[in-house]
């Protein structure tokens, strides 16, 4: 469901399954994880086989998994690899879980996923649904400029670039699961969500 939601099922998809320990006990990915196998390929693996040999490897169930939100070329895992510029990762740990679905659904954001991260993040795939790296940076900045006004804080805009790993719905994470909590949440489009904010901006006093 994740994958339909995000991916056309030709696109090529790069997901994380190493991690390694920080020092402050956390866990972060490790490596360039699997950058060559399109979104069709593992929905169809999906279907028939065990999780972990349909996503070809072995994860840490105390450290979880990654994907990145948008699709690549194959050739490496940077931003200068991303062929679409169509989500961005929205996250607010800092607040609690109903806060965060409060904030995320009070302004209607266009979310393709949204991904519960196992620990204390609601990650929201949100659709800017850019055609150049250039239109992406400025769909975003005004993203997080707005939700910077409704309270969020700035250093969220550490998730802003396009290769951005996120949470892997489906896997275990210390004792939780990292799972999809909807898709196709908000409006519909980048261009419906604008529409609407101009709206509401207009009825302010």
């Amino acid at each position: 469901d994740y994958l339909n939601a995000v991916f056309y099922p030709e696109e090529t998809v790069a997901y994380v399954l190493n991690s390694s320990l920080r020092p402050d006990g956390g866990y972060a990915p490790r490596g360039n994880g699997i950058y060559s196998r399109t979104a069709g390929e593992i929905i169809e693996d999906l279907r028939t086989k065990p999780l972990q040999e349909a996503l070809c490897g072995v994860y840490d169930p105390e450290a979880g998994a990654w994907i990145r939100v948008n699709s690549l070329d194959g050739n490496g895992i940077s931003d200068a690899n991303v062929m679409t510029f169509r989500h961005v990762l929205v996250e607010a740990d800092e607040w609690s879980i109903e806060d965060q679905m409060n904030l995320y659904t009070a302004l209607e954001l266009p979310i393709a996923a949204l991904v519960h991260s196992g620990g204390k993040s609601l990650h929201a795939i949100v659709k800017v649904d850019a055609t150049t790296r250039q239109e992406y940076d400025e769909r975003v900045d005004f993203l997080f400029t707005v939700l910077e006004k409704n309270g969020l804080e700035k250093k969220a805009r550490r998730n802003r670039n396009p290769s951005r790993l996120s949470r892997l719905p489906g896997i275990e994470r210390a004792g939780q699961k990292q799972h999809l909590v909807a898709t196709h949440k908000g409006k519909a489009s980048w261009n419906e969500w604008r529409e609407w904010l101009e709206e509401e901006n207009d009825n302010l006093p």
